[in-house]
């Protein structure tokens, strides 16, 4: 091949008008979106809407997760531009629409892992991955830790960009020059596609991840950090997950502490990660961060400033089909629940009315693999108990989880009398779960049962990709 061989291909487009004439889109494909964005997304709204424009029919969604901004798809559904949905979680009207029936299929839920094992062994087949970014050079190349909307690690995308048949950056950051950083290479690009916006950074934060700072949370929080200091594991050099809701944002401050004091140091921190790890990172109180979602845009400093703040793809955080994936090594992990039974199951999911208000994120892939599971949760929100005889949705498996931590004690699994024992050696007082169940009903009283037809509106997967369990339509 000479010079005069080779072809220069421009894949930069500043209308989807004039992408869509590259990047074909047809009825019935199966496109993808990432939620690093959370709230703050404006990047499926704007390609969405293009593809309604141009009356494309029949789109799969393959999202990692869908939030209250996403409620615009409500009316692509109604229309026929969106026909199936394949996601982590659902909120706003779209978890109404489910539960109402007024789905065309029923909602596949994945965790993280199992997303990334879907899209590695061909389960789920995008055809093309529109990935939002904070950057991209004129050759392709992409990350989200330069420009005016810098999120952070773009885990999600990484793995999306890797395996599907067409990959569009979305961004609204072009260099001219090659990005020093660089999450995606431009070898996997098919397409640049420049937008007035990709969203507003300040939504990262929204929901659960805003501390509540309430004496109930502190509460909690604290137990969790004692439990894990006294539970019988060395700390120092062991590697721990903290999930992302308002009581885990605090356990951190609680364990940073405590291990400055002592010399200690985590072997590495995993998942979401939160300014409080990487205050941790900055103390020396734990030596290395996987990032595979910023829970916070500071974190975009951090990742290109500390050589030990690593950003990391869903495939090496949590497939299952990967035995090397990060959470294999954890040794401690802090989940949150909606709901947890007396036979330890947990649901994350679903509410005590049955309604769709959460996501299973990673929770499935961290419980199963980490050595120390614990769960974080109060023994009863607005009166409603946690704690029941039989979730409505088993996310979860009960064999996965070993202590559920509340605001009135802690509970450990029998199976697991090593705990039992280190802990109540030290003093602290380990109760059963179906201690803490009576003591959850004295306040509120047994739950009513709540009553579901028989049409099927969203199958939860296990990260193998069996059926774990389903949720049904509301009468």
């Amino acid at each position: 091949m000479n010079s005069t061989d080779v072809i220069k291909v421009n894949k930069v487009f500043n209308s989807f008008e004039e992408l869509f004439k590259q990047i074909q889109i047809n009825d019935g494909m199966t496109i993808s979106f990432h939620h690093h964005l959370r709230e703050g997304d404006n990047v499926m709204f704007q390609v969405l809407k293009s593809i309604q424009k141009i009356g494309v029919k029949g789109v799969t969604l393959a999202c990692t997760s869908l939030m209250n901004t996403h409620d615009f798809i409500a009316d692509m559904l109604g229309d026929g531009t969106v026909s199936k949905i394949q996601t982590s979680g659902l909120k706003g009207k779209l978890a109404c629409m489910a539960l109402s029936g007024e789905m065309p299929e029923p909602v596949i839920f994945r965790s993280h892992g199992s997303r990334a094992r879907a899209v590695s062994d061909g389960e789920l087949k995008v055809d093309i991955a529109f990935i939002a970014a904070s950057a991209a050079d004129i050759f392709g190349n992409a990350n989200a830790l330069d420009g005016p909307s810098a999120f952070g690690s773009l885990g999600y995308g990484v793995w999306e960009a890797k395996n599907a048949k067409k990959t569009v950056i979305v961004t609204d950051y072009l260099s001219q020059s090659i990005l020093r950083d660089i999450s995606i290479s431009q070898s996997y690009t098919d397409a640049v596609m420049i937008v007035p916006s990709i969203g507003n950074t300040a939504g990262v934060k929204a929901g659960s991840l805003k501390e509540k700072g309430n004496p109930r949370d502190s509460v909690i929080a604290s137990n969790v950090a004692n439990t894990i200091i006294n539970c019988g594991m060395e700390l120092d050099q062991s590697a721990i997950q903290m999930g992302s809701g308002s009581v885990s944002l605090q356990v951190g401050r609680h364990l940073n502490g405590y291990m400055k004091e002592r010399g200690k140091k985590f072997k590495f921190g995993l998942g979401g990660i939160t300014q409080d790890l990487i205050d941790m990172l900055n103390d020396g109180t734990v030596d290395s961060l996987l990032d595979v979602q910023s829970f916070d845009p500071k974190a975009c400093y951090s990742i290109k400033n500390n050589k030990n703040h690593h950003e990391i793809d869903v495939n090496t955080y949590a497939n299952p089909l990967n035995k090397s994936s990060a959470v294999n090594f954890l040794d401690i992990a802090v989940l949150s629940a909606t709901e947890i039974d007396t036979d330890w199951n947990v649901n994350v999911l679903t509410g005590s009315d049955g309604s769709i208000i959460g996501a299973i994120g990673g929770h499935q892939d961290v419980a199963a693999a980490s050595k120390i599971t614990i769960i974080a949760a109060p023994l009863f929100r607005n009166r409603i108990g946690v704690i029941r005889k039989k979730v409505n949705t088993v996310v979860t498996p009960g064999e996965n989880v070993d202590i559920l931590v509340t605001d009135f004690g802690i509970a450990v699994k029998e199976s697991r009398q090593d705990i039992i024992k280190s802990l109540t050696d030290k003093g602290i007082k380990v109760l059963k779960i179906e201690d803490l169940y009576k003591k959850c009903i004295s306040f509120t009283s047994e739950p009513r049962t709540i009553s579901f037809t028989d049409k099927v509106a969203g199958i939860v997967q296990a990260p193998d990709g069996k059926v774990q369990d389903y949720i049904y339509k509301k009468v």
